[in-house]
């Protein structure tokens, strides 16, 4: 089961009898014993000032991890390219709708939910990504928004794609992350007109959340407690409140931005503060989904345990804790709740417990690994280090029930990267519109920032080696062929064994291609033929001085046949610029941008990587990824064995988006250490391999 099953279920009887839910739970069986935790040290003192004051945003990945920055920003872009503009039917929640709309998706229930929404847009304005929350925030105000009625001036929790409202009463989530992310918006944007004036549209939800207007409504607030309720709803959903829904580091905001009420909202800010140490259970620091204001868990077998909503608790502390700093009850508590989870194993505990840690389900959930890693903020960082290695670890979700724990799991990365920040208004620079994005990436056939192509040769040998031991097709297969005599009949007997692989060919060139090879016309032919993207490296390691052309010869052969190819019309070939970048002659002793066709001629760069990628070589290395940068290209890396072959792709998959691995000591793979860490390591999500969706992933 899924968070989304779980909540649909609850949602369906809340519309029925205005009241909450009260699933079966497992039976309970004997409580766990908590290990004993050893006498600790004095932990080191609170910081002076919270990231509000002083504008630092720890950077988890980089501190307990040592991931570099262009790590850590791949694996963030990666993330946000799948979930927003990944495969429809199995990666992505983001759903443009016409020319200025879009909808988050909850996969599990095909519907729309004002939680995704809020998410959505929060990411986006943390991201700097105007297009994206402009068109979120239109559709949730087209279809969401209550303009009368019993629920007016809040939005409906939850809509059909097409806008058709499925309940019109409001989830209090949902409220404070739309107030939170206009504000923002504000600061980093500027507000324009209607409802893009983003501040005037927070401040009304603000108006609304302390002056309901709609006869079946309450304010967001219960007046006593100052505590969020669980629903702005006439009856029972409005005498609780929701854990997760205590987020005082927003009211702290809201207090010192709001147009009115600001008194008010810093006493919301010090209610959650007061509230949640007595919503946690003071052994196992799990908090309920649903509590009482006073701290009781909710009288209901299923709500009155943790489950998915209470996963949030743990990201709000740790959030509060990194802007503000409240209190040493932060640090206590984080240090309870990841002791807890830690005894029940780093990669073993599920997704739902009891309050005093009796295990209720089987499964385990990414959104609950990325919460318990921003909650390693405030814990000691020998208890918080193994959670971040968890998320960093953790495959983006895919599958139907990717909605809740994909954005969990976004949300966590900008968290715990330090990236999720506050825009002040009057603080931030403003603009009439946002600075344009950095220049993306670009190249036919180039794999999302996040991904990269595993590709592998040199030829039908090395490669059928590689098959026989990893029993696993890569994602592409490579074969060098000559000009002069190109073997057609074995690139189509490689095409033909790995129908799910691209194909990479090395072709070599001479000087004859510029002044009209007759052989040019039917090979091009024969590339074109196949029904896959192809990444032709014409002259590979042109600066080699073996290949007997100098930089004026080489240009004009390489753009002979990129117009060759242009005039045939193939849709299938990349142009590859196979860089040596060898140490003995660093680039054939001419600026590498003598032998550059130009970017119009250009798909991309490759570059040759060795095992003295460390000595000299490493620098032409660098020095060729940083030309492909410039040009804003992708590179493929070729690659014969090396030692932190995996890690260099890591460390550069702002550029690097394929490897093409040259099998030519095949005998390393008989290694049993060797043959575990590729296995490991290829499995991973961000390495894309031979399967029957290669190729439209790919834009083909």
């Amino acid at each position: 089961m899924r968070t989304t099953l779980h909540r649909a279920f609850f949602y369906l009887l809340l519309l029925t009898l205005l009241a909450g839910c009260a699933g079966p739970a497992p039976s309970v069986t004997e409580t766990p014993v908590m290990p004993t935790q050893p006498p600790t040290q004095t932990p080191p003192p609170l910081p002076a000032t919270g990231a509000y004051e002083s504008g630092q945003y720890p950077n988890l990945f980089a501190e307990r991890l040592g991931k570099s920055e262009a790590e850590i920003q791949a694996k963030i872009e990666g993330a946000f390219q799948q979930l927003f503009y990944g495969d429809d039917q199995n990666e992505r929640v983001y759903y443009p709708v016409g020319s200025d709309m879009a909808y988050m998706l909850d996969t599990g229930n095909d519907d729309v939910r004002s939680e995704g929404m809020s998410y959505g847009m929060m990411i986006a304005v943390q991201m700097n990504k105007k297009e994206e929350f402009d068109r979120l925030w239109k559709w949730a105000k087209t279809y969401m928004y209550q303009t009368d009625g019993g629920y007016k001036g809040y939005f409906a929790w939850h809509c059909k794609t097409d806008g058709t409202q499925l309940a019109a009463n409001p989830a209090s989530d949902g409220e404070v992350w739309f107030i939170m992310a206009l504000f923002f918006a504000d600061a980093r944007w500027g507000s324009g007109e209607g409802i893009f004036n983003y501040r005037a549209e927070a401040q009304a939800i603000l108006d609304t959340a302390l002056n309901a207007q709609g006869e079946l409504s309450t304010n967001l607030f219960d007046a006593e407690t100052k505590q969020v309720v669980f629903v702005p709803q006439l009856g029972q959903n409005s005498k609780f409140t929701d854990a997760s829904y205590h987020m005082p580091h927003f009211y702290e905001l809201w207090a010192r931005w709001a147009d009115k009420n600001n008194d008010f909202w810093a006493q919301a800010a010090t209610a959650s503060r007061e509230f949640l140490p007595t919503a946690v259970h003071p052994q196992t620091g799990l908090a309920p989904n649903y509590s009482y204001f006073d701290g009781r868990p909710y009288n209901d077998d299923y709500h009155g345990q943790f489950r998915y909503d209470a996963f949030r608790v743990g990201a709000n502390i740790g959030m509060d804790y990194v802007w503000f700093y409240p209190s040493q009850w932060y640090r206590e508590q984080a240090n309870r709740q990841l002791t807890f989870f830690t005894s029940q194993g780093i990669n073993d505990y599920v997704a739902e417990y009891s309050l005093d840690g009796t295990p209720l389900a089987g499964h385990r959930s990414t959104g609950l690994i990325a919460t318990n890693a921003v909650l390693a903020h405030a814990a000691d960082p020998e208890i918080g280090q193994p959670f971040v290695q968890a998320l960093w670890d953790a495959s983006i979700p895919t599958g139907r029930y990717r909605y809740y724990d994909g954005l969990l799991y976004m949300l966590g990365l900008l968290q715990a990267s330090g990236t999720f920040r506050i825009y002040e208004p009057g603080v931030t620079p403003r603009a009439e519109t946002p600075p344009p994005p950095p220049r993306a990436i670009e190249g036919r056939f180039a794999p999302i920032t996040g991904r990269a192509l595993l590709m592998v040769g040199p030829d039908a040998t090395g490669i059928d080696a590689y098959f026989d031991k990893l029993v696993t097709a890569p994602g592409g297969v490579n074969i060098e062929l000559s000009l002069k005599s190109p073997d057609l009949a074995a690139l189509d007997a490689l095409a033909k064994k790995y129908p799910n692989s691209t194909l990479s060919v090395g072709l070599s060139l001479d000087a004859s291609v510029a002044e009209g090879n007759a052989q040019v016309g039917e090979l091009l032919e024969a590339l074109a033929a196949y029904s896959r993207p192809l990444f032709l490296r014409l002259g590979p390691e042109f600066d080699l001085a073996a290949n007997g052309l100098g930089p004026e010869e080489y240009v004009a052969a390489w753009k002979t046949l990129h117009n060759e190819i242009q005039a045939s019309g193939a849709k299938n070939i990349a142009l590859v610029w196979h860089i040596a970048a060898a140490c003995e002659s660093p680039f054939g002793g001419h600026p590498l941008k003598a032998w550059y066709p130009g970017d119009e001629f250009v798909d991309w760069v490759a570059v040759s990587y060795t095992a003295q990628s460390t000595g000299c070589e490493g620098q032409t290395v660098e020095a060729a990824l940083k030309f492909a940068r410039e040009q804003f290209k992708p590179v493929m890396l070729v690659a014969s064995p090396a030692e932190g072959l995996f890690e260099f792709v890591y460390a550069n998959n702002d550029v690097i988006r394929a490897l093409l691995y040259l099998n030519t000591e095949p005998g390393l793979f008989d290694t049993p250490e060797f043959l575990a860490n590729w296995k490991t390591e290829t499995r991973e999500k961000f390495w894309l391999r031979a399967s029957p969706s290669l190729f439209s992933t790919l834009g083909q």
